[in-house]
């Protein structure tokens, strides 16, 4: 279960309420988007936005009534203190506020730490201790489900602060306590953005963002690169002892052509270099799970027929296409597209199937060798293609159709979440 906040209150026009919440974003650094019934202020990653939506209360005219909430888990206490102190400073007038751990009427930030964050943080390692030595494979914290899946390695966890053994995670409260286990776990343990801040969401970048590619590689790369390297250089100006990622801060000024500036910082002892990115990692569309090297960027590609497909590409190795289809009726079947494919194969897949070949075909004079995969299970069909520019690239392209799966909702992974007790 998470920790968060409620609210509700009157504003005398969506208009007034967007115009100060758009200083205060920028007085704060916070991101900021707005849409006709709402808005969202992003004070933090890892889900720490500032949701408000608003309607009218009777007359267009106003007043208007307003609703929002805000989930501090897993970002921090920090993230909770912030959050009330916007909700302090925006114009909503006759506000309550539903907040479970107390904070918004004593205003004690070490108390609602120990009575709310570090009990549901120790829940955590206590569900950690229970599965040590048993060979766990695919468990997460705090992982977003809409997202990629990284490799599973057995014994450890994955989290939104990167990978860790479960001795590694629950040794880190018995032999530091829960406060050095909160510096680390929560992206946002202090009372402000201090040194451990910008540091805790540089590594929460290197871990879940970055590909580890070149910044002229593309707009995003650059974005991302650039985001931790200015963090981490922050970070230690604020806390020269503070100990910092170095080997992959050198790697990410590499990427970035970004003359290194941590000399004198102590290096931050992992076990695992960050970077869930640079290996295989499963993205699921629907029931389906394809498994891609982590470098590869996405995109949703629209149609002018108004379709579209998931695309995923890195500028060098094959394209890659998925679209997803569901029957009116009855169950999926393969369709007779795949007729005329070179190599047609059919693959038994538990809880479905799929039919794959490969034709060449021409797009702007150039000839490209195209895979075309149809999958099956149940009334869903999926489409998948992937082109490259050599017909070599074609082996690479059947390891990666050989290892797609489907799931369905028993047989999906359990992810670990949080309970209190």
């Amino acid at each position: 279960m998470s920790i968060g906040l409620t609210f509700t209150g009157k504003i005398d026009s969506p208009q007034v309420l967007l115009e100060r919440a758009r200083t205060l974003s920028e007085e704060r650094a916070y991101c900021l988007s707005a849409g006709k019934g709402g808005v969202k202020v992003t004070l933090c990653p890892l889900g720490g936005e500032l949701s408000i939506a608003w309607r009218p209360e009777e007359d267009p005219a106003g007043p208007w009534l307003v609703r929002g909430s805000c989930v501090s888990t897993p970002a921090g206490a920090g993230l909770h203190r912030a959050a009330v102190e916007l909700l302090d400073s925006l114009p909503i007038r006759a506000l309550t506020v539903e907040d479970e751990t107390g904070f918004y009427r004593h205003r004690d930030f070490q108390r609602m730490k120990e009575e709310h964050f570090y009990p549901w943080l120790r829940t955590l390692v206590d569900v950690c201790r229970q599965e040590m030595g048993k060979g766990v494979s695919g468990m997460q914290l705090c992982w977003d489900l809409d997202q990629y899946a990284p490799e599973d390695i057995p014994d450890t966890v994955v989290t939104p602060m990167g990978r860790f053994r479960l001795e590694e995670l629950t040794g880190l409260e018995e032999t530091g306590g829960i406060e050095t286990l909160a510096g680390r776990f929560f992206l946002w343990n202090g009372r402000t953005r201090d040194a451990r801040f910008y540091r805790n969401r540089a590594i929460n970048a290197l871990w879940e963002d970055c590909c580890f590619a070149p910044s002229s590689r593309s707009q995003e790369d650059a974005a991302i690169n650039a985001a931790i390297l200015d963090d981490l250089e922050r970070s230690a100006k604020l806390d020269p002892s503070l100990p910092q990622p170095r080997s992959a801060y050198e790697e990410v000024c590499a990427l970035a052509e970004r003359e290194p500036a941590l000399s004198g910082a102590p290096q931050l002892q992992e076990e695992f270099a960050p970077g869930y990115r640079k290996g295989l990692v499963t993205h699921g569309v629907g029931a389906l799970r394809l498994t891609l090297p982590g470098a590869y960027l996405y995109a949703w590609e629209s149609w002018d027929n108004g379709g579209g497909a998931h695309l995923w590409s890195d500028g060098q190795g094959p394209v890659w296409r998925v679209s997803a289809y569901r029957m009116r009726e009855g169950d999926a079947r393969f369709t007779s597209n795949l007729d005329v494919l070179h190599g047609l194969e059919t693959l038994t897949l538990k809880g479905g199937a799929l039919r794959w070949g490969w034709k060449e075909i021409r797009e702007d004079g150039e000839r490209l060798y195209q895979a075309q995969c149809e999958v099956i299970t149940g009334s869903s069909l999926f489409v998948v293609t992937s082109t490259c520019t050599d017909p070599s690239g074609l082996g690479q392209v059947a390891q990666t159709i050989g290892r797609i799966a489907v799931v369905n909702a028993a047989a999906q992974k359990e992810t670990v979440q949080a309970k209190k007790e």
